[in-house]
């Protein structure tokens, strides 16, 4: 079985229409199943993705999982409904610097949590068949929707991101202390400056349709 993890309720709406994931579940959280699949609509927030993968994995122990959505780009190269890969992320807000850790650097000594390589690979495949571009690159997740150009470019200096968004470097935290395979991927929305929050709604609607043909695509690849 494989995991499909979403914030937002248009991102996880999607997801189910994509994948045929019907069959409402018991959660402390909206959880749906289908064919092979689950979905997850985990809210907004590093705790709220957090609970929700820690959940799924406990209870259900998917053989790999995919964190999908939205994210605001740090990297000016970077357009609306372009689809970032992340070949890692980190939290941005968390700083325990004064104990002599790294920016971003958790008490694990962990800074930058991974994506699982076979999953980003596949990703990589089903985007180039959908025709959807996209690069491979660094999240930074935050418990703040970022929408002042001056602390992006600080994020960006600071930890090397490319985009940044709410969820994925707690979701990938929780999938290293399981170790368990995710692959977090991300569609741009808008510049994480002046106008994001007007850009992020714009563009919503169509980053999660491309979200939902995405991951239809990983759910075939991997029954095929």
């Amino acid at each position: 079985m494989t995991a499909f993890f979403a914030a937002e309720p248009e991102e996880a709406q999607a997801l189910k229409e994509a994948l045929g994931a019907t069959a409402s579940l018991e959660a402390p959280f909206p959880l749906y199943q289908g064919e092979g699949v689950l979905v997850a609509e985990t809210g907004v927030g590093k705790v709220a993705a957090a609970m929700a993968v820690a959940h799924v994995l406990t209870r259900f122990a998917p053989k790999e999982s995919f964190f999908l959505g939205v994210a605001g780009a740090l990297d000016p190269a970077l357009k609306a409904l372009d689809l970032l890969l992340a070949e890692r992320a980190v939290q941005w807000d968390v700083d325990l610097t004064p104990f002599g850790r790294a920016p971003g650097e958790t008490a694990l000594g962990v800074r930058f949590f991974p994506s699982d390589p076979g999953l980003l690979a596949r990703a990589e495949a089903a985007a180039r068949a959908l025709g959807f571009p996209y690069r491979l690159g660094v999240v930074a997740t935050g418990d703040r929707f970022l929408a002042d150009p001056e602390e992006a470019g600080r994020i960006r200096a600071l930890h090397g991101a490319d985009a940044v968004e709410m969820e994925g470097a707690a979701a990938l935290m929780v999938a290293y202390r399981f170790r368990h395979p995710m692959a977090l991927l991300r569609v741009v929305t808008d510049g994480a400056g002046e106008g994001a929050a007007l850009d992020f709604q714009a563009f919503l609607g169509e980053a999660a349709r491309r979200l939902g043909l995405l991951a239809r695509a990983l759910a075939y690849t991997e029954k095929g």
